[in-house]
């Protein structure tokens, strides 16, 4: 009787594990990732905010403080490429250009 009672629990178990490995894959499906830029490398003003998981009015008001990462105008817009936000995110973003506006001689 105990095995029946096992293989049943190892059997409910398979199934949520398949119920959960579904969840997972429509959570991460491909089109949400298209939503967020990827694989491109060069964004808008929008899919550079969600890359850098800052709002847009927020990158724009960065853009105008010039402590944004690095971005080119083209027409209306502008277009950040994808090495430039991630070397900003790792010299510490907006923190790495405050630093250095409060001790000039900081390197």
């Amino acid at each position: 009787m105990r095995t029946s009672n096992t293989a049943c629990r190892l059997s409910d178990f398979e199934q949520i594990a398949r119920e959960a490995a579904a969840t997972v894959c429509n959570e991460f499906n491909a089109k949400e990732f298209a939503k967020l830029g990827e694989p491109r490398t060069w964004f808008d003003l929008q899919g550079a905010a969600a890359y850098l998981a800052l709002s847009e009015q927020t990158l724009s008001r960065y853009v105008k403080e010039r402590t944004a990462p690095p971005s080119v105008k083209v027409g209306n817009g502008r277009r950040f490429h994808r090495n430039d936000l991630d070397a900003w995110i790792r010299a510490g973003g907006t923190f790495a250009f405050k630093k250095a506006e409060d001790h000039p001689d900081a390197d």
